[in-house]
């Protein structure tokens, strides 16, 4: 393994990797990571040997690498607190790249060259068998059956619905020779941009700003039409729908909350950044000069003592399930340096951020020895 070469990966990648066995997680590099130990122990036991996998859990995908029977890599977009259309985007670039990743990783930490496996989806919620990213198929006409279906539940919000149909739609497995003989990567586009075109035109009935469903369309769009080939077909066929569900669900929200709700929404939406009440009034279209009246009126403090106490929750979630040092949360946490994140953690929970992980860790501890 050359160390080097894997924080090169991490860093072009925006990716961080971690080393699995029966039931660890370790960390193979020095960099800091927020991490799961239990969703990825999870993930780790759906790998076997023979194919790279690709395990969706909430929002985010995880790629499974083995190295050996028990043992290998998984590799993890770094973390993000914005909830939006632009996440959606992200998954679907991991995706498409998720076998020559796989690959790669595979290659730099063993030096031989990788397996040319298959790729698998697992949906760690939903554990069924593995949708395999690897035959050409039928059954077109059930196809845009499901789709249809699956834009009508889109109109109507119905989440558990619309997960049926794009699974619906995924297990037809139809792929671009269902549309044409002589192009299959053109036919393959021609899918996801006919799905675009639904969604997009009821996106429209339904009254998404106009605006806001143009920019969904054409990056989603462009993206489809930069890739030399459509690696992954199923993650697109589920990523790309829900970015749209997201933000007619958004959307829909907000014309039915009351100002200081969409304030306060804002506030824990981006709870990791540096907000500003500029920054706050330019988004929700409220006038600086308001909005702490607004937000004292219902929430009974300012936007600023709001958004300190959505950080320090942030801050002791990452100090029980991460390994990351002190300077590493605060500077995650967007805070001015770490003196002064100590200094107003301390104030409000009465004990610095390293005691409070030591009493964790102690409490833990005490459980497991009784």
């Amino acid at each position: 393994m050359n160390k080097d070469e894997l924080v090169f990966l991490e860093k072009i990648a925006s990716t961080d990797i971690f080393l699995y066995n029966k039931d660890s997680i370790k960390t193979i590099l020095d960099s800091p990571k927020h991490y799961n130990h239990g969703l990825m122990i999870r993930a780790a036991k759906l790998s076997r040997e023979g194919f790279y996998s690709l395990v969706k859990y909430n929002s985010g995908y995880m790629l499974l690498v083995p190295l050996a029977k028990e043992n290998g890599l998984i590799l993890s977009p770094k973390i993000d607190s914005l909830n939006n259309s632009e996440n959606s985007f992200s998954n679907i670039d991991f995706i498409n790249h998720s076998t020559s990743l796989a690959k790669l990783a595979y290659f730099l930490y063993k030096k031989e060259s990788a397996p040319n496996w298959n790729l698998v989806i697992y949906n760690l919620n939903e554990i069924n068998d593995p949708v395999q990213q690897v035959q050409p198929m039928k059954n077109l006409h059930d196809f845009h059956r499901y789709a249809n279906k699956m834009v009508d539940s889109f109109a109507q919000l119905d989440d558990k619905k619309f997960k049926i149909y794009i699974n619906k739609m995924k297990n037809c497995q139809v792929f671009g020779n269902a549309l044409t003989t002589s192009n299959i990567i053109r036919g393959e586009k021609d899918i996801l941009i006919d799905i675009i075109s639904k969604l997009t035109d009821r996106a429209e009935k339904e009254g998404l700003p106009f605006e806001k469903v143009v920019f969904i369309q054409s990056v989603s769009v462009q993206k489809i039409e930069l890739q030399a080939n459509i690696l992954n077909f199923n993650g697109w066929l589920e990523e790309i729908p829900y970015t749209y569900f997201n933000e007619l669900k958004k959307w829909r929200e907000n014309l039915f909350i009351d100002k200081a709700d969409k304030i306060e929404r804002y506030l824990r939406r981006n709870s990791r950044e540096n907000i500003k009440l500029k920054d706050i009034g330019n988004e929700l279209e409220i006038s600086e000069q308001s909005l702490n009246t607004i937000f004292k009126k219902k929430y009974g403090m300012t936007t600023k003592k709001y958004l300190t106490q959505l950080k320090i929750e942030n801050a002791k979630e990452l100090l029980t399930t991460t390994q990351l040092k002190i300077h590493d949360i605060s500077e995650y946490l967007s805070f001015i340096d770490e003196s002064y994140f100590i200094s107003t953690f301390n104030k409000a929970c009465g004990m610095t951020p390293s005691k409070y992980r030591q009493n964790y860790i102690e409490k833990l501890l005490n459980k497991k020895s009784v």
